[in-house]
């Protein structure tokens, strides 16, 4: 490891500089690549306003600078990236383009997180600014710079990064007291759980890694609810959904289309609920096999706090709580053989459902260029090419990659297809006149999630579960979707092998179906449930449940359950074995206003029919 100390050498956190200009804030991958960091999103268009920060120099001497940066296109091409910067030294901009990508012998190699070293700068002691001058508005990003006198080169593993941040940033932990019920991710399922909770008088400590909520129903991913509430048998589930949900449906519309104030302005109602925004849980502290509390870092500071609580929910979606606490979690398609499911795979593996992002453009009264793509973008013509104007769920990315280790370059080849096909279409289509007043309007840099890690409860519910049906004693909110399954469209699959971006669902009917309470707590966790995509099902069963509303109401049955666990002093297996009715009289009562519009009717896509770009 490399000398540094904070004597001989200055680290500038990106997302911590004075004015973050147009930059964006990026916290999705924390927990892979150590950090948030900024990223020049301006679809097309390089940002006007650089990040601007002042640092103080702690000697004269000659500075090294090296910059914590990646060529995100590496993984596809071998052209030079359009995600590059300058960063300029006191008004001066160094000579380097930044993000141009590792020296490596594979691609993979070439698109990873690394130091860049820049040019070499006599400084005196005291105040120098830097700035992060974008070249080409298509997501160039900087995590951090550092300029130091030693002639070490810092490391690019992640235990290295952290070494050196623990040395030159070393930052406490601010301790934010103690809860009854702690949720991890507010999504549709832990913004209910809370809500429930709170109603019934537990004290709610919410913690989300956004600094909006609603997680794939957010303008920042844009996907319409789908599932049906109020079913049998309590159909008083879902009212809170109802509140916070918003009146209109449909995928990759305009921000205000997803009424984020609506949730907002709810849990900010609930003098019960304490809210984290922007802080990614990255640790815990166990007690045996109970969570003791959590630590968790903010993603523009990056100062860190601890939550300390009773009882805990993962409602983080790819399960990251449940990990770090020890429980047992699988990923990808089980064998028809363990559960009997018809619709299994012969052989398990890490195939998944993937992730869409999306976007859209608009015709306007005006022309305007986009960046050709030709040198780093996707290889389409004319017979590969999709010239829609908005991409819709099938427009699906990662299906055969591991979705949380490798959930950065997923989410980079969402928007690699994006800018590709929008760049074909401008510059290169035969009817290319027909796009000259096209304007890329929107492109999500948040993924939109189907499926990843999934927790093992006491009970896994199958696909027999929701097909025959097979009822259970402990049934709680209901699930309406239909066994909804994703896989690769077969010609963009010919086309592009093992880097498809088109699918198709396939879709098995159901009987409407209560979840069993055994499906929303930790089979190894004393203290924790779960809630939304990542509770306790096959593979298979998911394609069900994974819905919003659905979800929703999952975390309305946990709310109300960890408040049970509150009240009694009992842990959420107990709950099942001793005290199911306390749940049954409170899911007879919801937790939801009935003195609202109702606005959330049924809505389900016959997604084995054409596939509309306006649906």
């Amino acid at each position: 490891m490399a000398k540094f100390s904070m004597t001989n050498t200055v680290m500038a956190l990106a997302t911590r500089f004075d004015d973050l200009g147009d930059w964006t804030v990026e916290q999705q991958f924390v927990l892979q690549m150590g950090s948030s960091y900024l990223l020049a999103h301006g679809i097309g268009t390089p940002l006007k306003k650089d990040a601007t920060t002042v640092v103080d120099i702690p000697e004269d001497g000659d500075y090294t600078i090296f910059v914590r940066t990646k060529n995100w296109t590496a993984y596809w091409s071998d052209g030079k990236t359009p995600g590059i910067f300058q960063v300029l030294v006191d008004g001066k901009a160094d000579t380097a383009e930044f993000g141009l990508g590792k020296a490596g012998e594979t691609r993979k190699e070439r698109a990873q997180w690394y130091w860049q070293k820049g040019g070499v700068y006599t400084l005196k002691k005291g105040k120098h600014t830097l700035a992060l001058h974008d070249l080409m508005g298509l997501d160039g990003r900087c995590d951090a710079i550092i300029l130091t006198k030693t002639a070490d080169v810092p490391g690019d593993s992640l235990e290295e990064y952290k070494t050196l941040r623990e040395t030159l940033l070393p930052e406490p932990v601010v301790d934010k007291g103690t809860y009854d019920f702690v949720i991890v991710g507010a999504g549709m399922s832990g913004l209910c759980a809370a809500i429930a909770a709170a109603r019934f008088g537990s004290k709610v400590a919410l913690i989300q890694d956004r600094y909006i909520l609603g997680g794939n129903n957010s303008s920042e991913v844009r996907v319409g609810l789908g599932g049906q509430i109020n079913m049998a048998p309590y159909p008083s589930l879902g009212y809170i959904l109802n509140e916070i949900g918003p009146d209109r449906i449909g995928n990759a519309r305009g921000a205000h289309h997803y009424q984020d104030w609506k949730k907002m302005d709810v849990i900010l109602a609930e003098k019960n609920i304490t809210l984290f925004t922007g802080y990614t849980v990255d640790a815990v502290e166990m007690d045996g096999n109970k969570i003791k509390s959590v630590t968790a870092v903010e993603a523009t500071k990056q100062d860190r706090i601890k939550v300390s609580g009773y009882v805990f929910s993962d409602c983080t979606g790819d399960a990251h709580l449940a990990v770090m606490a020890g429980a047992e979690t699988r990923m990808g398609r089980e064998a028809r053989s363990e559960y009997g499911e018809s619709l299994a795979p012969e052989i398990a593996d890490g195939y998944t459902m993937g992730v869409s992002i999306e976007w859209y453009c608009e015709d306007w009264n005006t022309p305007c260029t986009f960046p050709d793509s030709i040198d780093w973008g996707l290889r389409l013509d004319e017979d590969t090419v999709e010239p829609v104007h908005r991409a819709n769920w099938y427009w699906e990315v990662g299906m055969r990659d591991d979705q949380v280790e490798e959930a950065e370059k997923i989410r980079d080849y969402g928007m690699y297809v994006a800018y590709s096909t929008f760049s074909y279409c401008k510059n290169r289509l035969a009817k290319k006149e027909d796009w000259e007043c096209t304007h890329l309007t929107w492109v999500s840099h948040v993924s939109g999630k189907r499926e990843s890690r999934r927790i093992i409860g006491d009970y896994v519910l199958r696909e027999q579960d929701l097909t025959r049906p097979i009822p259970h004693e402990d049934g709680t909110c209901t699930t309406t979707w239909r066994i909804d399954q994703h896989y690769p469209m077969e010609k963009n699959s010919a086309d592009y092998p093992n880097e498809e971006w088109m699918s198709y669902g396939k879709l098995v009917p159901i009987d409407p179906y209560a979840i069993p309470y055994r499906c929303l707590y930790s089979k190894d966790i004393e203290n924790m449930f779960m809630a939304g995509r990542d509770i306790s099902v096959t593979h298979i069963a998911l394609g069900s449940v994974r819905v919003m509303r659905t979800c929703a109401m999952m975390g309305e049955v946990v709310g109300m359950a960890a408040n049970v666990c509150v009240k009694k002093k009992l842990m959420p297996r107990d709950i099942y074995k001793t005290n199911f009715q306390d749940l049954v009289e409170l899911m007879k009562k919801g937790a939801g206003r009935t003195d609202v519009p109702y606005t959330q009717f049924y809505h389900q896509v016959d997604r084995t029919g054409h596939q509309a770009e306006d649906r």
